[in-house]
């Protein structure tokens, strides 16, 4: 069965601390509506726009949910101590699944990614979900590399966060070590990757329409060509928010739904209300819950 994991954003108060209340009632919102768990620490939540101390109290307001759902810690970071002292502190606190980028700056070469997944892995005795998401990292995971394919088929990988509009590659990584979990990371996409046999997706915009991309999936399973319908309606809003700032304009729609998660932070660019009136018209005329 495909799984739904919430890519948890940080709702931040007034003050532009964390809002702990909020990101609890967030949570048990997306339970509620049947979510299969949360990717807690990763782009969403802003994570390198957060303090060290940030980052610990974000994995510690999720982990109180850990005998509720299935939490997946992003503890990447460009220094590989840094993202072995995130992994260690996770489990400590019962997280049984963690993922990372690679590291993304200096230029590091492929031998150097794989060391860095091999040190996380080995360090606290738990394979690591490659969060693949070239866009933002500009670090391709290079399937003609040695290294890079001695370190899928290893074992310290246990799955990949495919965040990467070439689709056809998670079908060449699954080839290369068919045990791998494949997560798709770009809901735009969610029935190409269901016919490549993903096993679930993370998804950003689950935080606020998750029952629509749930929908979808559940049409797909039935070959009912509805699938295609909802998935073009969700593309609309996609389309819309991804140009107008994507994390943004998630946080404006929850806020928008009831739920207060604050603003992003700086650098991003507050909307304009021209901007807030344009994500309201797509929402208004394409969203299914």
């Amino acid at each position: 069965m495909t799984k739904f994991y919430v890519a948890s954003v940080t709702p931040f108060d007034i003050d532009n601390k964390i809002n702990e209340k909020v990101s609890e009632e967030l949570m048990n919102m997306h339970i509620n509506q049947g979510a299969d768990g949360f990717f807690i620490g990763g782009s969403s939540a802003e994570n390198f726009l957060m303090t060290e101390e940030e980052r610990l109290k974000s994995f510690e307001l999720a982990g109180k949910f850990k005998d509720k759902t299935d939490l997946i810690a992003h503890i990447g970071d460009i220094s590989t101590d840094k993202a072995i002292f995130y992994a260690e502190y996770v489990k400590k606190l019962g997280y049984k699944k963690i993922s990372a980028v690679p590291p993304f700056y200096f230029g590091f070469g492929q031998k150097e990614i794989a060391d860095y997944f091999y040190d996380i892995s080995n360090a606290v005795d738990m394979p690591v979900i490659y969060y693949n998401i070239p866009i933002n990292t500009h670090k391709e995971i290079d399937l003609n590399n040695s290294d890079t394919l001695k370190l899928l088929k290893s074992g310290a990988i246990s799955g990949i966060k495919h965040t990467n509009f070439d689709i056809n590659q998670i079908e060449r990584i699954k080839n290369v070590n068919n045990n791998l979990h494949c997560f798709g990371g770009l809901e735009q996409n969610m029935l190409p990757f269901l016919s490549f046999d993903c096993d679930g997706f993370i998804g950003s915009t689950f935080n606020f329409m998750l029952p629509h991309y749930k929908k979808i999936a559940s049409l797909y399973s039935e070959h009912n060509k509805e699938a295609l319908t909802l998935q073009t309606k969700a593309n609309n809003i996609m389309s819309v928010i991804w140009n107008i700032g994507l994390f943004p304009a998630i946080k404006y729609i929850l806020t928008k739904q009831g739920i207060d998660v604050g603003t992003a932070r700086k650098p991003f660019i507050q909307l304009t209300d021209e901007e807030k009136k344009i994500i309201d018209k797509v929402i208004a005329e394409n969203l299914c819950n």
